[in-house]
C-alpha cells in the first residue's frame, strides 16, 4: 500500500514518549509498505530532523507550524463555535489541509494515517468504495485524561472551560472512532475509553508501545545508591503536577528517612517553581532536558526512577526505559495503567505519601530487592515492549482491511 502518515511533529529522534511509538510505527510500516510522511515542523533542527527519515520514508514533505499564545483565544473560539475542541481547534493550519488535500487529489494513496487525536482533522471525510483506509492512531483517550484533570483547575471559570473541554474532546474522537477504518490504542482500557466516547465498538487494535529494549545494556545496581531519578516532559501538567505532590507530601518523608538521598528531575520546560526548588535544596537538581548520553549517568547512579502521577492515560516510556535498564520503578498506580506489569514482581506501587516514601526506603535497605525488580522487569520489557515485538502488530491489524485500490508493496527490509 501507498500510506500517507500525518504527524503533528516529525517522529526523530525518539526521545519522548508519542514519538517513539510513531517513529518505530513508521519504520515497521515503510519495511513493508510505500510510506509517506507530512508533518509540521517548527525550527530549522526539525525540518531537519525530519528529511532524516527519507532514508526509509518514499517521501517527506514539510508544512511550517508556528503556535502563538496570542492567538489561543481565537483557536479557542474557532474551536467552540464549530463543535471541535481546543486541542484540534489549535492544530488546524490551512497549508496542512491542502497538502493533504493533494495528495488525495492525485489518487496514489492507499490509505492515510492520523497519529494522534490533532491529526485526526486531516483525515478525509468522503468515504467511497475507491477511497482510501483511514486509520487513526489514538494512542491514548485523551478525552478521559481532560475530564480527570478538569477539577483540578485553578478557577471556577477554569474548571467550567475544562469541563467544556473534555466533553467536546469525548465527541470529536468518538466520532473520528466510528468513522475511521480501524482505531489503534496503546492499552485496553484506552480502547474502552474510546468505545465509551464513541457509544459502540468500532474496528480496533491495541498496540503497546514499544522501545528499542534489546539496545539498552542493563546498569550494575549499586548498594550505596541513593538518587531518585524522574524523567517526563514537565510542560505538560499532570507530570508537572506529579513532582509537585512528590516535592510537597513525599520528599519531606523521604529525607527523614534517608538523609543522603538526592532527586533528579529530567524534562523539557519545567516550571519556575520546580526550577526554584532545585536551586533552593542541595539535594534536588531540576535538569530541563537531556539527550541520552547526560541521561544515562543519571540512570546508572539510581536507586529507583519515581513516577508520582496522579492523574493521566496512556503508557509512560520511561517506566519502560528504565525496566529495560535494570532500575527499579516506584509508581503510583494510575502511572503504571496501561502496563502489563505486576506490583511486587516487576515494579513497587505505591499511592500515599507514606506508601510512597516506604517503597523507596525498602529498595534502599533492600538490594536483594532491587536485584530482583531489575531482572523480573528487563525480562518483562523484552518479552512484550520491544518494538519488534509491538510494531508489527499495526501490520497485522492494517493488513485485515479490505483492498480498495491496487497494492503496491515494497521491497521488504529486516525489522
Amino acid at each position: 500500500m501507498r500510506i500517507a502518515v500525518l504527524t503533528q511533529i516529525a517522529p526523530n529522534p525518539p526521545d519522548a514518549g508519542p514519538k517513539v511509538k510513531t517513529h518505530f510505527t513508521l519504520r515497521t510500516l515503510a519495511a513493508r509498505h510505500e510510506v509517506e510522511l507530512i508533518t509540521f515542523a517548527r525550527t530549522p533542527a526539525e525540518v531537519a530532523a525530519a528529511r532524516e527519515l527519507e532514508t526509509f520514508c518514499a517521501r517527506v514533505t514539510v508544512v511550517p507550524f508556528a503556535r502563538s499564545k496570542l492567538r489561543e483565544p481565537a483557536y479557542l473560539a474557532r474551536g467552540w463555535l464549530g463543535g471541535d475542541p481546543f486541542l484540534v481547534a489549535r492544530d488546524h493550519r490551512s497549508a496542512f489541509a491542502r497538502t493533504v488535500a493533494e495528495r488525495l487529489a492525485m489518487g496514489v494513496l492507499d490509505a492515510v494515517y492520523a497519529d494522534q487525536v490533532s491529526m485526526a482533522q486531516y483525515l478525509p471525510a468522503v468515504r467511497t468504495p475507491a477511497a482510501p483506509h483511514t486509520i487513526f492512531d489514538a494512542h491514548n483517550a485523551v478525552w478521559e485524561l481532560l475530564r480527570s484533570v478538569a477539577p483540578q483547575q485553578p478557577t471556577l471559570a477554569h474548571r467550567a472551560a475544562a469541563a467544556v473541554e473534555w466533553r467536546l474532546m469525548r465527541r470529536f474522537e468518538g466520532r473520528i472512532c466510528r468513522t475511521a477504518d480501524l482505531t489503534f490504542a496503546v492499552s485496553e482500557g484506552d480502547r474502552a475509553a474510546l468505545e465509551r466516547a464513541a457509544g459502540t465498538e468500532f474496528p480496533s487494535a491495541v498496540v503497546p508501545i514499544g522501545i528499542e529494549a534489546r539496545e539498552i545494556d542493563p546498569v550494575e545496581v549499586r548498594a550505596d545508591a541513593t538518587r531518585l531519578l524522574s524523567v517526563a516532559t514537565l510542560h505538560y501538567p499532570p507530570n508537572a503536577q506529579a513532582i509537585r505532590w512528590f516535592r510537597d507530601a513525599i520528599w519531606p518523608l523521604v529525607r527523614r528517612t534517608i538523609p543522603a538521598a538526592h532527586v533528579d528531575v529530567v524534562g523539557t520546560r519545567p516550571p519556575d517553581d520546580l526550577v526554584r526548588w532545585g536551586a533552593e535544596d542541595e539535594h534536588v537538581a531540576v535538569h530541563g532536558y537531556l539527550p541520552d548520553a547526560e541521561l544515562t549517568p543519571l540512570f546508572n547512579d539510581a536507586l529507583a526512577v519515581i513516577v508520582p502521577l496522579q492523574v493521566g492515560s496512556g503508557v509512560r516510556v520511561k517506566i519502560l526505559e528504565a525496566m529495560a535498564r535494570g532500575v527499579p520503578v516506584v509508581s503510583t498506580s494510575i502511572g503504571a495503567e496501561g502496563l502489563d506489569v505486576v506490583a511486587g514482581e516487576h515494579l513497587l506501587i505505591a499511592d500515599t505519601p507514606e506508601t510512597f516514601s516506604a517503597a523507596i526506603q525498602r529498595l534502599c535497605n533492600d538490594v536483594a530487592l532491587r536485584r530482583r525488580l531489575a531482572s523480573e522487569a528487563r525480562a518483562r520489557v523484552l518479552d512484550l515492549y520491544d518494538w519488534r515485538v509491538c510494531a508489527p502488530k499495526v501490520l497485522e491489524a492494517m493488513e485485515q482491511l479490505a483492498p480498495r485500490t491496487g497494492v503496491r508493496p515494497r521491497q521488504s527490509v529486516a525489522v
